[in-house]
């Protein structure tokens, strides 16, 4: 499990309702700029002037720009991977709940926010870029990652599969799905449906068969 940054710059978390809906202006503001020119082209100053509040307050609430960039990246894991934690979604049918997870982190990866993220996370240069990148990992693929490998595990306690490490399988499963068009995406190729709905039925069944399904 890797470790989470370390934010130096001491911070004073909201606590009044005021004080909650400034940051989350705040986060919001900073979410567009972002997503939109990158970390390093993004100004503090820019995001104070249109969410309001003061450059203090900013600092106060998340103690740097790079504190602010993980709230931010923090709420967008949230939102994206809500869906995986409904007690409904995954079910011991294997090949169903591999496909809507397959599916869904398909979607997520290569949608206009998520390679925004990876652009951002692969091509900036910039003092903060080494702990940029281990909040992204900590966010995005090993929130992804945890959530398969936690599925795959109970299926492998219930005698359903077999597998040396489910963490490993799961991460393996994830880049056979996404990994064939991350860089086509980034390098503003359009990927067409069948192409991911066919390197999803593939992995599934290479996947399951490697897991030697037991019937």
């Amino acid at each position: 499990m890797s470790k989470a940054p370390v934010n130096k710059t001491a911070t004073v978390p909201a606590t009044t309702k005021r004080g909650l809906a400034r940051q989350q202006k705040f986060i919001e503001v900073a979410e567009h700029f972002f997503l939109e020119n990158g970390y390093e082209s993004t100004s503090v100053n820019e995001i104070v002037k249109i969410a309001g509040g003061s450059l203090g307050t900013l600092y106060r609430l998340f103690g740097n720009k790079l504190g602010l960039f993980e709230a931010v990246f923090k709420k967008k894991s949230k939102e994206l991977f809500s869906q995986f934690d409904r007690a409904d979604f995954w079910t011991d049918d294997l090949h169903n709940s591999l496909f809507q997870f397959g599916n869904s982190l398909q979607k997520l990866a290569l949608s206009r926010d998520g390679i925004a993220i990876y652009r951002l996370v692969v091509t900036e240069n910039n003092l903060d870029q080494g702990e940029i990148q281990k909040i992204f990992y900590k966010y995005g693929p090993q929130t992804a990652i945890c959530m398969l490998s936690t599925y795959l595990q109970k299926q492998l306690d219930n005698g359903k599969i077999e597998l040396i490490d489910p963490q490993l399988a799961a991460s393996q499963f994830l880049e056979m799905i996404k990994g064939p068009f991350t860089l086509r995406a980034l390098f503003g190729e359009e990927i067409q449906q069948k192409e991911l709905d066919m390197a999803l039925e593939q992995a599934i069944h290479i996947f399951l068969q490697g897991c030697r399904v037991k019937q």
